[in-house]
């Protein structure tokens, strides 16, 4: 009996050190700064996605995805996952562009210059009003409202963070993800990210 105790609490911790890196990054994140405790950076979509829960990608100039990767991105959504689509100002933009013209047929567009983006108070998914103020990014872009979508946040009366449902699934729209760079993280960014987190994490 003591043996089989031990057995299962093996599993158990071996389990849990698994379930711990859930996140799965891909793109242009080789100056992301966050946590990387939960998190595996992949400079290409990898062969499968079961390991993970939620993925970031963070758009580069030159997308990294074939058409197929969109596909498999859209269909882990759909069933349960969570997708966020990071653009910048241009080029950084490819990614995110060609998952969202297949969604909404619609692409990022302009280019913001704000320090702080305004929350859209009492209406979002992602609970923004707890933060003291949401970082914009160095330069942003912003991407069209949808009816599918809720606005989070706003750069220059524009949309710059959008959330949704995609099925099973959740998906966020950010049109400045260089927030998170090294040289801009802070407190709301750390704090930022893990709102975007939590609600990915979560299923329809």
């Amino acid at each position: 009996m003591r043996f089989y105790l031990i057995f299962i609490f093996l599993i158990c911790f071996v389990s849990y050190g698994q379930e711990d890196r859930y996140i799965l990054l891909i793109g242009n994140h080789s100056t992301i700064c966050i946590d990387d405790s939960k998190v595996d950076r992949k400079t290409e979509l990898p062969s499968s996605l079961e390991a993970y829960k939620t993925i970031f990608v963070f758009s580069t100039s030159t997308s990294t995805l074939r058409d197929k990767d969109v596909d498999r991105l859209i269909h882990f959504a759909e069933g349960g996952g969570g997708v966020y689509l990071g653009a910048e100002n241009w080029p950084l933009q490819a990614e995110a562009n060609q998952v969202t013209k297949r969604l909404y047929l619609k692409e990022s567009f302009g280019e913001y210059q704000a320090e702080d983006a305004e929350i859209e108070s009492n209406n979002g998914n992602l609970e923004l009003d707890s933060l003291k103020n949401v970082p914009a990014g160095r330069t942003t872009v912003a991407f069209p409202m949808d009816y599918r979508l809720k606005v989070e946040a706003w750069v220059d009366d524009q949309p710059l963070i959008l959330s949704g449902a995609l099925e099973k699934g959740r998906v966020i729209i950010d049109g400045g993800y260089s927030r998170f760079y090294c040289d801009q993280r802070s407190d709301e960014t750390d704090q930022l990210f893990q709102s975007f987190v939590l609600f990915l994490l979560q299923k329809n």
